[in-house]
């Protein structure tokens, strides 16, 4: 369990995960094709709880790339848009997946550039 605070670098990546499945939900809302729990927005939700639940220092790179992995999603859902509730879905997703990407790799570079704390596990 963490015990030391979040860097804002790595808050910043949660609060974009959070808001890049938050924007799946609002598409799922508006009526856009996809499976009764999408599998982006676990990803996404799992992400952000490893990296305020725990120490580990990976956990931010599987952030990024989880982030990465909706941007292309989110383009092709903002292109077929047929209302305004889509194109705000896919907007909130992309802002957040955007934002996570760009934290996270600030993130993770801080967290591999700094010493290696007592206890917790090493970077593999």
């Amino acid at each position: 369990m963490r015990t030391n605070p979040l860097s804002r670098a790595a808050l910043v990546t949660v609060t974009g995960l959070v808001t890049g499945a938050v924007g799946l939900l609002i598409q799922k809302v508006a009526g856009v094709e996809m499976p009764p729990v999408p599998p982006g927005l676990v990803i996404l939700v799992v992400a952000a709880v490893l990296i305020t639940a725990t120490r580990w220092r990976w956990t931010l790179i599987l952030a990024v790339l989880a982030a990465l992995a909706e941007i292309p999603g989110t383009a092709g859902s903002a292109l077929d848009a047929d209302s305004a509730g889509e194109i705000a879905g896919a907007a909130v997703r992309g802002g957040g997946a955007v934002a996570a990407v760009v934290a996270g790799v600030v993130a993770a570079v801080a967290a591999y550039r700094s010493p290696k704390r007592a206890g917790e596990p090493a970077a593999r």
